[in-house]
């Protein structure tokens, strides 16, 4: 068995609502090596109940009935399938490994709930960095709706959790009552959640559903929406996204647009950072935003070391910009703007020289 000991974790994150795509990547000492564990992050709201079925091509419990070394420290792996979810797997299957090292150890006898994705002319690979198979000891809840999902028919089976406040501390809500609407024809099916803010509906016919919580005292959680089709689980999270803008325009002196021209938004202790672009009528806007005090730069002229996207954490490096809001040159002497809960500041221009 492999000695394993984690020596670093490093994820980066750009956050959009609903969605959030990291890449995660694990420093591991696995006997006498260092190897680097590369894992995806995405994650979002809109889940599938933890079973992923959707995803993969083949989704069974199966046994290993040998593993063999082949190069650069993979494996080659013999299945034999015995419960089936989904696909038409053979009856044997040979799939090779990709960051074997980064997996737990694979045992002639052991049994695995596999999740198999099969590309034309390609070998069957079972792939560290987006794959979700598991031991069946730890496979429980999956093979559980795996199972349910597949004694429903054409139904399908829509669950989730109420919650209140940031992503990483955010408290459950008990005794929330949740509406589920189909938009065709307004019928609705009801449930209330339990002590864990968890709810459930008794499984329902596909189609696109409004999903409501009645507020909670002064909480009131935002609307959600989903396509439910029949065969799949959906596991929605309900919350309330921040509502609060920062947004304006970028103009010349005589008034004229300026157009795909790039802006910052920073928290005032550099802890966090986003950017976007100006549209065609020089408009911009950070939405879905914190209450908190912010700086906004632009980059204009283009800084040629200017980086996209955003980041969060001690030490995140920050665009440059060359211009701080309203029009200044320098960090120090840029407004720092305070956005209150749920605020709109979408007044907030930039003025830059003309041509």
């Amino acid at each position: 068995m492999h000695d394993r000991r984690y020596l670093a974790l490093v994820a980066l994150v750009f956050s959009w609502p609903t969605v959030a795509r990291a890449q995660i990547i694990i420093l591991e000492k696995v006997g006498d090596k260092t190897v680097v564990c590369s894992r995806s992050g995405l994650t979002s709201s809109f889940k599938d109940c933890g079973v992923r079925a959707d995803w993969y091509t083949n989704v069974f419990v199966g046994a290993i009935a040998g593993v063999t070394r082949v190069e650069n420290d993979e494996k080659q792996i013999q299945l034999i399938p015995e419960e089936v979810f989904l696909g038409s797997p053979a009856a044997s299957l040979t799939v090779l490994t990709s960051q074997a090292d980064c997996m737990r150890e694979f045992k002639v006898g052991d049994r695995w709930l596999f999740y198999l994705r099969k590309v034309e002319g390609e070998p069957l690979v079972l792939d560290y960095y987006a794959n979700d198979s598991l031991p069946v000891a730890d496979a429980q809840n999956q093979i559980a709706t795996l199972r349910r999902l597949g004694k429903i028919g054409n139904l399908g089976i829509l669950r989730g959790q109420v919650v209140r406040g940031e992503l990483f501390s955010a408290e459950v809500v008990p005794n929330a009552e949740v509406t589920a609407t189909r938009q065709s024809d307004g019928n609705q099916s009801f449930c209330v959640t339990d002590p864990d803010g968890r709810y459930e509906f008794p499984p329902l016919p596909p189609g696109k559903y409004k999903i409501t919580v009645q507020s909670v005292g002064s909480y009131q959680p935002d609307d959600s929406e989903v396509d439910l089709t029949g065969g799949t689980c959906r596991d929605i999270t309900l919350d309330r996204s921040p509502h609060a803008k920062i947004g304006g325009h970028v103009k010349r002196s005589d008034g004229t647009a300026v157009a795909d021209v790039a802006v910052v938004l920073i928290r005032s202790d550099n802890s966090w950072y986003l950017t976007t672009q100006t549209d065609r009528d020089g408009y911009f806007v950070f939405d879905s935003q914190e209450p908190g005090e912010y700086v906004l730069g632009l980059n204009s002229p283009a800084s040629p070391d200017w980086f996209d996207g955003g980041g969060a954490g001690a030490g995140v490096p920050i665009p440059p910009a060359s211009i701080f809001y309203p029009a200044v040159a320098d960090r120090a002497s840029a407004l720092v703007i305070r956005l209150a809960t749920d605020e709109n500041r979408e007044g907030l221009d930039f003025i830059v020289p003309s041509r």
